[in-house]
């Protein structure tokens, strides 16, 4: 029989697990939630469900993730993937596959999360028109999403009722997003899922490469398509064109390594694709209002 447990994280990293949820701090700075260990791999099952109250804590880069994660946001903003994420709104991280997520330090977000998995699950995200594309939403009611998040991590449930609340708000929250995909694709074309193979191929390329000194051209010949047509299919499909791309997966790159190593700003210009500092330098103050520097510095006094 799996097992249920109840755990929280506090500054330092450490766990403490409880048999039920009466030993939980609500005011915790960083992670409580719910984790049902499995001991086979069921078609669909929900492992995780909780609360981050802290995200300095939480950022990563380049991760490839185990199973797939629906985050909320309640407060505050960040990045997911290189594009901007703020309260009211959320994404789905695709399970093995490389994500990027970050806080921003100045306005540090707070969220719920469900983590996932299983045979049938990509099923049942697609249908609730989930692609690995098209992963970022709008939250129509986030105070229903709390409180049933809150409810099945603050209650004490028997061990199997605990896995059927875990799915049926899983459930709950995707049958939600179902309409919201529906009103996106009403508003603009074509759906997601029907991006074109060179763009996808475009995508790809950056994601892996955006390090080196490329630019649009590279881009195009990995795809095998010309610059222009390529500049046309991008713009189309994503709402945004090819260097804007590249840029905001850059400083994706850049802000979680600001906030998150200990290299100087210049070898952080180099790893994140900006190569030379003054490069670096004015395109993240164009975006962020502040320098590198300066970023570094509030994201350690948050810390």
């Amino acid at each position: 029989m799996a097992n249920c447990k109840y755990r929280q994280r506090f500054p330092g990293g450490k766990w403490r697990s409880y048999d039920s949820p009466e030993g939980f701090n609500r005011r915790a700075e960083l992670y409580t939630d719910i984790i049902k260990n499995y001991d086979e791999h069921p078609a669909f099952a929900v492992y995780h469900i909780g609360f981050c109250r802290n995200s300095a804590d939480d950022r990563y880069f380049n991760h490839v993730t185990k199973r797939y994660k629906l985050v909320y946001v309640l407060e505050g903003s960040g990045w997911f993937n290189g594009l901007p994420v703020k309260s009211g709104q959320g994404f789905l991280m695709w399970q093995n596959r490389v994500n990027s997520m970050s806080a921003d330090m100045r306005s540090p977000w707070k969220f719920i999360y469900i983590s996932f998995s299983g045979s049938l699950a990509e099923q049942i995200i697609m249908r609730a028109g989930f692609t690995p594309e098209d992963t970022i939403f709008e939250v129509n009611d986030l105070d229903h999403v709390k409180c049933v998040c809150e409810e099945i991590v603050y209650e004490y449930h028997p061990e199997h009722i605990a896995d059927f609340k875990m799915t049926s708000i899983l459930f709950d929250l995707l049958s939600l997003n179902q309409t919201n995909a529906s009103e996106r694709e009403g508003r603009t074309a074509p759906p997601a899922f029907d991006m074109n193979d060179y763009v996808l191929d475009a995508v790809r390329f950056i994601s892996k490469k955006y390090r080196s000194a490329i630019g649009v051209a590279d881009v195009a010949q990995a795809a095998h398509i010309s610059e222009k047509y390529l500049r046309e299919l991008f713009k189309k499909e994503t709402g945004k064109s090819v260097q804007a791309y590249l840029t905001d997966t850059r400083l994706s790159a850049a802000v979680t390594l600001l906030s998150n190593s200990k290299y100087n700003i210049g070898e952080i210009a180099s790893l994140s694709g900006f190569g030379e500092y003054r490069n670096f330098a004015r395109v993240f103050k164009e975006r962020y209002g502040i320098t590198p520097s300066e970023y570094r510095e509030a994201s350690n006094k948050k810390e």
